[in-house]
């Protein structure tokens, strides 16, 4: 992939203060206009600029939590799941809605912010990529006062000494020494760690925010993906740097002192080197980019101008007392749009699985290598390092050869050669030392030729009808079993097998023990509920299925017809947009004439004036069928809903009627199994409510649950421990 700009998002905060004769947001252009009027004080000569126009990739007004996140970071989630380095950060003075962007209010599932969404993408994404195995890993750092904790140990952010390394590897990536990285096994498992880390970050209060982050905090999802399908070496991995920055302040508007102004003092210190190093990333003609300034631009070296897809989201906050600020982000912004990164797959190779890839490959040229051999008429070639047996067999040729037994040596392999060689070294030594042990007057004895060529036999070379005979240069034979040897046919099992043994009765029993026997026999079993339903339904139920069908094909056509008239509404208002330009200009351009008396209108502006009250009339009728068809689809809904509840309390007493008997019989054999207390009960029927408004909500609520429960029996844990030390 070619080099890319990085994407800017200004997202303007909701507020009842908006001021309108500075600010005009032109969504449809993705621009904003901007008019900071001149400083009085300045005196009668001041060419203080008055006006900005800044041009962006995307602006929002008034937009919701879904609609950001579509927007600005749908596309960089699905880019990390291929194999791709993502960024999403947010940029802002204190107040302007970061934090909120980021983690979400808490309003409930439908305020949940950007991570939690990112979250929710990366394992639906993940589950519906079966042929990857995706192992997903989460980590959390927290930058305050330029030193780095780790939201996610078990250790507090009080106890941490805040000395983590920010260290390169050898492909040059950003690492971070000493941080943890727990896998999150399920949607509902990341949650979790996520809302647990959060609870962790500095938070106070000042003039312009009752809950401002007193940090920068980055929270990353790694993603390793290893192909099930094609080769298992190959490793793709990828990350998700979701970045909450600390709100620039101005500490006359925010009153702060003590802790809090030398928290700010940080802040906008590290707030600055990012500013500069953005600068040098958009300047072509600079060779240095002062990276290591800070700890947050040297964490965020991928995402700037790095191997990465990066995303900015620029919160401002719209009001007149405002105006600099507001200034000084849409500044940033646009200088944040010359940042240029270049983003690539990145694919690495395993090396231990290398190695195991290597070794099978070798394994499979042998076997190859001996099929060949055994095509070319070369039978039992040896490749691997000999045996003790074959060594003294080999050993045992070559003494013939140095007695002048056999002319040659046969070489089938380079194999042999070698053991040749080490097999001539061995004869040479012993020789050398019986020479050198040998008396002066030593004669050798001479025997019969039988007992010489029985002492220069090889040992351990079998008989005749032996175990591990050679059959003519076929392999290793495994002998002859005595007769005699089968057991008898008493000692086996009833599948012609062996019976069990002792053993196997002390170590959990037999097969009888280990197999379970059905509770009821086939006459007495209940039949299968969704085989008797589907009979059930196509006599007795016909009537329910048909008025179901009946109102289904009524809803889809009522909501086909709340379209069209939904469309239509908003056409009409269009044309009724377009009508009243229309007659403004024709208005304005009468005023200018002096010849024309005001109070006359021309045929012109009589048809004008006569099709934007036709226009309107349209459009008020276009609405009132839209609110009468959302009505009759409700009402329509609520039948179906009755329908499928009769359909279903129908079958049930049906079923209850017929094979009631049957089911309590099967379940007075069955062990009696755990029982739900209250709250369990409670706990199941809530989570049935929550997945049925979205498919995504449980996992969401359960992680939000557990983690404010950890949170509780931290505070109950901190509370026995200071009582007992009083």
């Amino acid at each position: 992939m070619g080099r890319t700009n990085v994407r800017v998002i200004v997202r303007a905060r909701p507020t009842a203060s908006f001021a309108g004769e500075n600010f005009q947001f032109n969504e449809a252009s993705d621009s904003i206009d901007m008019r900071l009027p001149k400083d009085e004080s300045a005196g009668l000569v001041n060419n203080q600029q008055e006006s900005w126009h800044f041009k962006l990739d995307k602006v929002l007004s008034n937009a919701s939590q879904e609609q950001v996140f579509e927007l600005s970071a749908a596309e960089v989630v699905h880019s990390v799941m291929d194999g791709y380095n993502g960024t999403i950060m947010a940029y802002g003075q204190t107040g302007a809605g970061k934090t909120h962007t980021m983690t979400g209010g808490h309003m409930g599932f439908a305020d949940r912010g950007i991570v939690a969404r990112a979250i929710s993408l990366i394992y639906a994404e993940a589950a519906a990529r079966p042929e990857n195995n995706i192992t997903i890993r989460l980590s959390y750092v927290e930058i305050y006062n330029e030193l780095m904790f780790d939201l996610l140990t078990d250790v507090g952010v009080q106890d941490q000494s805040g000395d983590l390394a920010i260290v390169e590897d050898a492909r040059g990536n950003i690492q971070v020494r000493g941080l943890s990285f727990p896998v999150g096994g399920t949607e509902e498992e990341a949650l979790h760690i996520f809302f647990q880390g959060d609870t962790n970050r500095r938070v106070a209060e000042h003039a312009l925010n009752k809950g401002s982050t007193r940090s920068h905090c980055v929270f990353t999802i790694h993603v390793e993906s290893r192909s099930r399908v094609e080769s298992s070496e190959k490793v793709i991995f990828s990350k998700l740097h979701l970045v909450d920055l600390a709100g620039s302040e101005r500490v006359k508007k925010t009153g702060s002192d003590g802790v809090m102004l030398k928290e700010a003092t940080f802040i906008n210190k590290s707030l600055t080197f990012l500013e500069q190093v953005v600068v040098a990333l958009g300047n072509k003609h600079r060779d240095h980019i002062p990276y290591r300034q800070s700890k947050l631009t040297h964490m965020l070296k991928d995402s700037l101008g790095g191997n990465c897809k990066t995303t900015m989201i620029a919160n401002v906050w719209p009001e007149a007392k405002m105006l600099e600020e507001t200034a000084s982000t849409l500044r940033f912004a646009t200088r944040m749009m010359k940042v240029a990164n270049e983003a690539s797959v990145n694919v690495h190779l395993d090396p231990q699985l290398l190695i195991r890839k290597y070794e099978r490959q070798i394994k499979d040229l042998k076997q190859e290598l001996a099929m060949h051999d055994t095509l070319a008429g070369r039978s039992r070639v040896q490749y691997e390092e000999y045996a003790p047996d074959e060594q003294r067999e080999l050993e045992a040729k070559v003494s013939m050869y140095l007695e002048g037994e056999i002319p040659e040596i046969e070489v089938t392999s380079l194999r042999m050669v070698y053991e040749a060689f080490i097999c001539f070294r061995k004869l040479y030594q012993q020789i050398r030392t019986e020479l050198a042990n040998r008396p002066l007057d030593y004669q050798p004895p001479r025997g019969d030729d039988e007992a010489g060529e029985a002492a220069a036999a090889p040992d351990g070379v079998p008989q005749e009808g032996e175990v591990g005979e050679d059959e003519e240069g076929k392999g290793i034979a495994v002998g002859v079993a005595p007769s005699g040897s089968r057991p008898p046919a008493e000692d086996r099992g009833p599948g012609g097998g062996y019976a069990d043994t002792g053993d196997d009765a002390e170590g959990g029993g037999g097969m009888e023990a280990r197999t379970q026997r059905p509770a009821l026999g086939e006459d007495e079993k209940p039949p299968d509920k969704q085989v008797v339903f589907g009979d059930w339904k196509s006599r007795e139920g016909q009537v329910y299925e048909d008025a179901f069908e009946k109102n289904k094909s009524e809803l889809k056509e009522k909501r086909a017809e709340m379209r069209d008239a939904l469309m239509m509404a908003n056409s009409k208002k269009k044309e009724i947009d377009e009508a009243k330009e229309r007659l403004s200009r024709k208005q304005a351009d009468k005023a200018q004439s002096a010849a024309a008396d005001e109070d006359l209108i021309d045929e012109e502006e009589y048809a004008l004036i006569k099709s934007l009250k036709e226009t309107k009339q349209q459009y008020r009728d276009a609405f009132e069928k839209h609110g009468k068809l959302k009505m009759e689809v409700i009402q329509t809904e609520h039948l179906m809903q009755q329908c499928k509840a009769k359909l279903v309390s129908g079958f049930e007493e049906y079923y209850e009627q017929k094979y009631g008997h049957l089911i309590k019989q099967a379940e007075a054999q069955e062990v009696e199994g755990e029982r739900y207390d209250p709250q369990e009960m409670f706990d199941l029927i809530e989570a049935d409510r929550i997945e049925t408004q979205h498919p995504d909500a449980l996992a969401y609520h359960k992680a939000r649950k557990n983690a404010a429960r950890d949170i509780r029996q931290k505070k109950v844990g901190a509370g026995a421990t200071a009582r007992g030390g009083r």
